[in-house]
């Protein structure tokens, strides 16, 4: 929020921190606070979406059509002040599945990432693009598992209970045969999400999408500090301005992460 972003949504490993963090916020004056519920969920796990909506959040992502389906059948979508956006794990991917989130009360959705940098523009060319929240920047999620990476390594407990909770205190990565570090990180159901160590930019898409009515763009972030997220925006901002064009604010991209940034799943085959 420092580094100025209009808006923020928590997706933290513990509830306790999340609650903390939320309240935080909302007293230094932040505008838009949301929540991030787990990318995977499952029975018995419905008390941590009533944690997170609980704190009355101005944005929700739903990352499951479960969820949607929950949302639908308390009325929450139509009752609550925040914002629902669906996620791009939903895989709204064409003007079809759009309209039919859309037709199911979401308010806002993400584009999915199995959209290349033709398919993107030309899918929000028409009249979905004001309801369109784009991922503009992100290490890519590339799987998820139900084993537990961390606890595994450095700790001989069985469960959450017993392991110690190694993830408070320490980072995995796993390093590929190319020497790439990718980051490995634990939810609150201490479920693991492997992400891509090189980071996504479709920086060169914003004046595009922009100019075709797109108002949300969302950077994702696992374990930028302080410094890399101020940049990070700043170029973002003056992008979206006109104040810089895409090929610099991509160039100035390559410096400010180690790997620099990849087209990745917006690369055109």
């Amino acid at each position: 929020m420092q580094a100025g972003a209009d808006g923020v949504y928590l997706d933290f490993l513990e509830l306790t921190g999340t609650g903390d963090a939320f309240r935080k916020l909302k007293a230094d004056g932040a505008k838009v606070v949301g929540v991030a519920p787990p990318r995977i969920r499952k029975p018995g796990e419905e008390k941590i979406d009533r944690f997170l909506v609980g704190l009355a959040p101005d944005a929700v992502l739903v990352r499951g059509l479960g969820a949607l389906r929950e949302l639908r059948e308390r009325a929450a979508i139509s009752q609550d002040r925040a914002l629902y956006v669906g996620d791009f794990s939903l895989n709204i991917a064409n003007a079809l599945s759009a309209r039919e989130i859309l037709g199911a009360g979401l308010p806002a959705f993400t584009p999915s990432f199995d959209l290349d940098a033709k398919q993107l523009p030309n899918f929000l060319k028409g009249s979905l693009a004001p309801f369109a929240e784009v991922v503009i920047h992100h290490p890519m999620p590339l799987f998820h598992i139900e084993h537990c990476v961390i606890a595994g390594l450095l700790s001989t407990g069985r469960d959450h209970r017993t392991c110690g909770r190694p993830c408070d205190r320490h980072q995995i990565s796993l390093r590929d045969r190319a020497g790439m570090d990718h980051p490995v990180e634990a939810d609150v159901g201490c479920r693991n999400t492997v992400f891509h160590a090189a980071l996504q930019s479709a920086a060169q898409l914003v004046p595009t999408i922009a100019r075709h009515g797109v108002r949300r763009f969302r950077i994702e972030l696992v374990r930028e500090d302080d410094a890399t997220v101020k940049s990070l925006v700043k170029i973002y901002r003056a992008l979206l301005a006109g104040q810089t064009d895409a090929t610099t604010a991509r160039q100035q991209l390559k410096t400010a992460s180690r790997y620099g940034v990849v087209s990745g799943s917006l690369r055109v085959l």
